[in-house]
């Protein structure tokens, strides 16, 4: 009853509620979209920079290319390239923080000097040369995710820990103790539990930083140029000049859509932890 409870009040959470449903919207555009509109993203068939009409709903770019097939298909890309970022992050950053905290001693020292040292790595730089050594013509969406989680875990896995060093001092797992469990049953059955809503958290805010991430990888032409993404469709119109050529259809879609992609999540993460969070729901 309590798990309805907590669901009944997540769903009546206003900020949740919006973010939800912004994202809800998005998933059916990348889902629904290509069944609806089966049109190839990269097909350059077409007459070039046609505004909105009746044939090209959202026009064409200057390469004849449909900006609403491209938006369908750069929604459901941006979004995988989040989801893996959010759990290679968090699974990265949640092995090495239990790890950390269960062990301490000379284990738990070597594990934070190695987060501390890619703490200050600049993720951006790091990215940068991963995929330029790699070379853009072969990197994957999933490389992409995986070099953007390269550098975003350290908090996560400080923070972890130090959540970890606090549950294992609790009553409940010194009895866990006294039973005779080990290390990794406590640490699975006594503590994950108690880090399940903060593990959610953020796991949504690191999908963020994937999406967003890409964004900024696909500006710099670091991107695979033959899968869609929004930060891809930003590219085209920015090596074509659309900005400046006031096309706005090519790029103002596509970047309102991240946009509200980035707040939906944004909403998200607040409201579960306005949810789960006694304090911030005034109890």
């Amino acid at each position: 009853m309590k798990v309805v409870e907590l669901l009944y009040v997540l769903f009546n959470n206003a900020r949740f509620m919006v973010g939800f449903g912004i994202l809800l919207f998005e998933l059916m555009l990348a889902f629904l979209g290509p069944v609806l509109y089966p049109v190839d993203p990269f097909n350059t068939n077409n007459p070039a920079w046609v505004p909105p009409n009746d044939v090209y709903p959202l026009g064409t770019d200057r390469s004849g290319r449909d900006m609403l097939a491209m938006i369908f298909y750069g929604i459901r890309n941006s979004l995988y390239v989040g989801v893996l970022t959010g759990v290679f992050t968090v699974v990265i950053g949640l092995v090495i923080g239990l790890l950390s905290g269960m062990k301490g001693g000379i284990p738990d020292e070597v594990l934070m000097s190695f987060t501390n040292i890619v703490m200050i790595i600049p993720g951006v730089l790091l990215a940068i040369l991963i995929i330029t050594y790699i070379g853009y013509e072969n990197a994957r969406l999933e490389l992409v995710a995986a070099v953007l989680a390269i550098t975003a875990w350290p908090g996560f896995a400080r923070a972890v820990r130090a959540q970890v060093l606090s549950l294992k001092e609790r009553e409940f797992v010194y009895l866990s103790r006294l039973a005779g469990y080990g290390r990794l049953r406590i640490a699975f059955q006594d503590i994950m539990p108690h880090l399940a809503t903060y593990i959610l958290i953020m796991f949504v805010n690191y999908m963020n930083v994937g999406i967003n991430g890409e964004v900024g990888l696909s500006i710099l032409g670091l991107t695979p140029m033959n899968i869609m993404t929004l930060g891809k469709i930003l590219y085209f119109a920015a090596i074509t000049q659309s900005f400046i050529l006031g096309k706005w259809w090519t790029f103002i879609p596509a970047g309102l859509l991240q946009v509200l992609l980035s707040i939906s999540l944004l909403l998200i993460a607040t409201g579960i932890d306005e949810v789960f969070n006694p304090r911030l729901r005034g109890m």
